[in-house]
């Protein structure tokens, strides 16, 4: 085993184990113990938090909206002032009480909308306008300036006003006589706060709370209304598109909302504020530490944790540090603390947007930091050496003590269900082990046996009992895991008849894993420990993938997927710019991802095309000009004969610019003229098709609204489900039946509005779009073969890996790549004369990358590469107008839940360690220096325990009689006294033997004494 780094988990003793004749460091805590303290001291409650400040006293009386008025603790979603028809889009809101405002409220997840008819909206208020709502974002705020995940308020689109967060700062946003102005301030995630927005005709204001915290001059004498008429609508938790559609969601909760046809005094605002957070709570959130206790001294680990009061009134958990540095709850504290006082303090935000914070202080002895062991041995004895560092620098004192060894008995390996694991990572003790083997292996370390789990989809696992000796006798397991998967060692608790994690770990491809438990009483009553070691598959989106120029090695994968999305711009350009010269470089940047295609798709093992859908841009929703749009179709129709001539299988939906919003569909849609199920239905004839196992299936005849293929790849078989824009009940009804009738077959499900962008650099999460929720729940969550959803429609990117769709198991990549509003620049493009632009200009060119999806079906794992033939360049992220990502989000590998993807571990010792009284050696030694002594009389084939029990030399006590007793005490429970345990064991051998794998001296093969 080679060395690897310290990891930790939510335990509280720092031990290490080495299983072996190889350097291990140190592992994972074992199971906690409530902290030493030399002089007991109950926990200190921090004083009472002050009062809160009083609400301001209303020197008028509050008005009443006459434009709009939505009160939700009065009448829900209702509108009282012009009773305005309301239409709910999405996701409804979640109405309830609110524990601070101590009213009901509408909670928005960003996914849904409440619409109110307009019409006379803007007329009403074309001279003065006051715009008041009462909100607090849950989710979304982040640096920058993008607005997609910022509106709440407002009916703003070309015209029109809306309170809007721009990445994180809140902007009356008014469109006086065609030019928009804005008031704004920063506001904070998780707090409420009264917003009010006011035009007087002069200046646009905005208010907080009753106090104008910003004031813009502006330039007009009206406010321009939104140049569409279906666009005057009013909403909630979005705005308006031109459409009258929502957009640009926000995840907010929301109290209320208001217009008047004027501009309000600042009294009177006040006065609004006053009355809206009249009913708030005047209960605070603290914190309480409690270990380690204020005011004690601590000796030994501990872990950190205290208790809240009125914690959900928080707007987002507390942060802690520990002498200035960042900690959190559940972390061990002790190890490379020095000795004296230490400090540990907490801040935050309530959702009033007030301090919460706090410190207390406590003193430590100075407690060493493992730094792992190892040992080599030969002719009848081992050299072991410890590691340990002082906080303080000074010298420590390592004791080496012999432990006694309990050999795994009645060991049987299996499999059981992944729905068998609780979310805790619990097994129930009565589980079934399925396809269960016995094997006769002593699983003793270091013996050159290895055994193998199953490779299986489902969960492996092994069972077994070690004889229990007493309370503190350590459990080691050691083996070999794949690091994209995790081991865990379990043992059972009696008293709730269940298998508990005492331990966890991700694997190594630097050597062994290694796993340790500290037995407990219970876990050994009837003198038996009852072991389980599971592998599990996290599904976690850390996989290492560098950003650079270039695809995958096609040696290193399977096959390859293409997705291509939007392409609308490409093909409004290619037909409706002014020259012959600039029409062509637009189309060029649609018909060369093709033309790659045919020049490099066997070189890429290209098994299938996806295209998400807005094939072209003037056949969205009020769209009247069909001549246009048929333009484009017959542009796209004929730059997709290029891909149909390589002979790939491929698929093609439509989206929101291909069927009038949803509104034209069926056989006699635009869409289906050019793109009909007829046309696929010839394609599948063709015998590249059919060699590859394509079939095509429209979903009802001759509609290619939807439809699905089927095609074979890397020796699997797959379906590729097509559902177009919108997903109704009755689509989605069919797609289910679809893939109950393959439910053997790995499906890949392609639509055009899933989710929506991400904020975050590396563009991961994302909320629902359109179609999402639909999807989720009515498909997704059903049937655990989907793997994989591609999208477009929503301008960005986001990346999602969960693990929570449906049931234990069901594990779903979620990608969306639409780069159609990314801009190049005219002179890059040599356009700046061509096109009249008169200087560089951006130029939505962003659909001429495509994505490349490269699948390793041994690993279950998929690489993501984004390239441009046109431009010859990988990755878009600089083209992004918005400036959201950092290159991450073009480059990536993630786990993908194909049934090529399997879990297996391989096990070389799991066996018990006590500690016994004898010293094998003490040694002092300076801070971070080996401590070695050698232990002799070692017999051939036997294993061995030992244990390095290291103290501040300063500290331990002169009794040698009393050493090995001492030394003992501390390795069955490390807070009885300040320092480190280290433990580790190995078998001996007559001669060593080089490890294969790593070419170290390892005990596997054996360096060992003789009899």
């Amino acid at each position: 085993m080679l060395p690897r780094p310290r990891r930790f988990s939510p335990l509280a003793l720092a031990v290490t184990v080495a299983l072996g004749l190889t350097p291990a460091l140190a592992l994972g805590p074992t199971p906690a113990q409530a902290a030493p303290v030399t002089a007991p001291a109950s926990p200190s409650t921090p004083a009472a938090p002050a009062q809160r400040d009083p609400l301001p006293t209303p020197a008028v009386e509050a008005p009443t909206p006459d434009v709009l008025d939505v009160d939700i603790d009065a009448t829900g979603l209702d509108e009282q002032a012009q009773q305005r028809t309301q239409t709910p889009f999405g996701t409804a809101p979640t109405v309830g009480e609110d524990a601070a405002l101590g009213r009901q409220v509408a909670s928005y997840d960003g996914t849904g909308a409440t619409r109110y008819d307009f019409a006379d909206g803007f007329e009403k208020t074309a001279k003065a306008l006051t715009l008041e709502c009462t909100v607090r974002f849950d989710d979304g705020l982040s640096d920058g300036d993008d607005e997609s995940r910022g509106n709440f308020c407002g009916a703003k689109e070309g015209g029109g006003y809306s309170l809007t967060v721009y990445g994180s700062t809140l902007k009356m946003m008014v469109n006086v006589d065609g030019k928009y102005y804005g008031a704004g301030v920063p506001i904070e995630q998780g707090v409420w706060y009264h917003a009010t927005g006011v035009w007087d005709g002069k200046s646009v204001s905005l208010y907080l709370d009753g106090t104008k915290v910003a004031e813009t001059p502006t330039s007009g004498s009206a406010i321009s209304a939104p140049p569409k008429t279906a666009a005057h609508q009013f909403f909630l938790g979005a705005d308006t598109n031109g459409s009258g559609n929502p957009q640009f969601h926000g995840t907010v909760s929301l109290a209320g909302a208001g217009i008047y046809s004027r501009a309000l005094s600042g009294e009177e605002i006040t006065a609004r504020y006053a009355s809206t957070f009249a009913g708030r709570t005047e209960d605070q959130a603290s914190f309480t530490l409690t270990s380690p206790a204020p005011g004690s001294r601590l000796t030994a680990p501990t872990t950190l944790e205290g208790t809240h009061e009125h914690e959900k009134l928080l707007a987002r958990p507390l942060a802690y540090t520990l002498d200035g540095e960042p900690v959190s709850l559940g972390d061990e504290v002790g190890p490379g603390l020095a000795a004296g006082e230490h400090t540990l303090a907490w801040t935050g935000l309530d959702q009033f947007g007030e301090g919460v914070s706090g410190q207390e202080t406590f003193t430590s002895t100075s407690i060493p930091t493992a730094g792992g062991v190892e040992q080599s041995s030969g002719r009848g004895s081992a050299q072991l050496t410890a590691r340990a560092t002082s906080p303080t620098g000074e010298d420590l004192r390592t004791t080496f003590l012999a432990g006694e060894i309990s050999s795994a008995t009645g060991t049987r390996q299996g499999v059981i269900e992944a729905a068998d694991v609780a979310e805790d990572g619990s097994v129930a003790g009565d589980v079934t082990l399925q396809d269960a083997k016995k094997t006769g292996e002593k699983l003793a370390p270091g013996d050159g046996k290895d055994l193998d789990s199953p490779v299986t989809a489902k969960v492996p696992a092994l069972r077994t009992e070690i004889p229990f000796t007493e309370a503190g006798q350590q459990v080691a397991w050691s083996g070999q895991v794949d690091p994209a998967r995790s081991v865990s060692l379990l043992l059972l608790n009696p008293e709730t008849g269940r298998y508990e994690v005492t331990d966890t770990a991700r694997g190594s491809s630097e050597g062994d894993t290694e796993l340790l438990a500290s037995a407990t009483a219970a876990q050994g009553a009837g003198g038996t420990l009852r072991a389980l070691v599971i592998g599990t598959d996290p599904f976690a989106d850390d996989l290492d993938e560098p950003v650079k120029d270039g695809f995958e090695d096609p040696d290193d994968y399977d096959f390859s997927l293409m997705h291509i999305t939007d392409t609308q711009y490409l093909s409004q350009g290619a037909t409706q710019k002014a020259t012959a010269a600039e029409r062509e470089e637009w189309a060029s940047a649609y018909e060369d991802s093709y033309r790659w295609v045919a020049e490099h798709g066997e070189e890429h093992k290209l098994a299938y095309v996806a295209h998400t859908g807005d094939i072209i841009e003037d056949w969205n929703t009020g769209a009247t000009d069909r001549g246009k749009a048929e333009e484009e179709m017959q542009f796209a129709s004929e730059t997709q004969k290029i891909l149909e001539d390589t002979g790939v299988p491929h698929s093609v939906l439509p989206g929101n610019h291909d069927n009038l919003g949803g509104g034209d569909t069926g056989t006699d849609s635009l869409y289906n003229q050019y793109f009909g199920a007829e046309r696929y239905e010839a394609l599948a004839q063709q015998d590249s098709w059919k060699e590859a196992g394509a079939e095509y299936h429209p979903w009802k005849e001759g509609d290619n609204d939807n439809s699905y293929n089927l095609f074979s790849a890397g020796g699997q078989d797959f379906i590729a489900l097509s559902l177009g824009y919108i997903v109704t009940d009755e689509e989605a009804a069919w797609a289910s039946d679809v893939l109950d009738q393959y439910a053997g077959r790995d499906a890949i499900l392609l639509t055009h509005a899933y989710n929506k962008p991400s904020s975050e650099p590396d563009g991961r999460g994302g909320t629902f779009s359109q179609d999402g929720q639909i999807i989720r729940e009515q498909i997704l969550e059903k049937h655990p073969n989907v793997a994989l959803v591609l999208s477009g429609h929503e301008h960005g990117v986001s990346i999602g890996v969960r693990t929570d769709v449906g049931e234990a198991g069901n594990d779903v990549v979620e990608l969306l790549a639409d780069y159609q509003f990314y801009e190049v620049g005219s002179d890059q493009l040599g356009l700046t004369e061509e096109g009249g632009y008169g200087k560089d200009t951006g130029l939505r060119f962003g659909a001429a990358f495509f994505r490349l999806l490269q699948f390793d079906l041994d690993r279950g794992e998929v690489s993501v590469d984004t390239y441009s033939p046109y431009m010859d360049e990988f990755g878009a992220t600089e083209y992004d107008t918005k400036d959201r990502y950092d290159g991450r989000e073009d480059d990536f590998r993630l786990p993908v839940q194909f049934q090529g993807r399997t879990t297996a571990f391989t096990t070389d010792a799991l066996v018990g360690i006590t500690p016994t009284d004898e010293v094998i050696g003490e040694v002092n030694h300076a801070s971070g220096e080996d401590a070695s002594v050698t232990w002799k009389g070692l017999k051939n084939k036997k294993v061995y325990g030992w244990f390095a029990v290291s103290r501040d030399a300063a500290e331990v006590s002169g009794d040698e009689e009393a050493v090995g007793e001492e030394a003992r005490s501390l390795a069955l429970d490390p807070t009885k006294d300040g320092g480190i345990v280290q433990v580790s064991a190995f078998t001996a051998f007559k001669k060593p033997l080089k490890d294969r794998a790593s070419g170290v001296t390892s005990s596997e093969e054996g360096s060992a004494g003789t009899e």
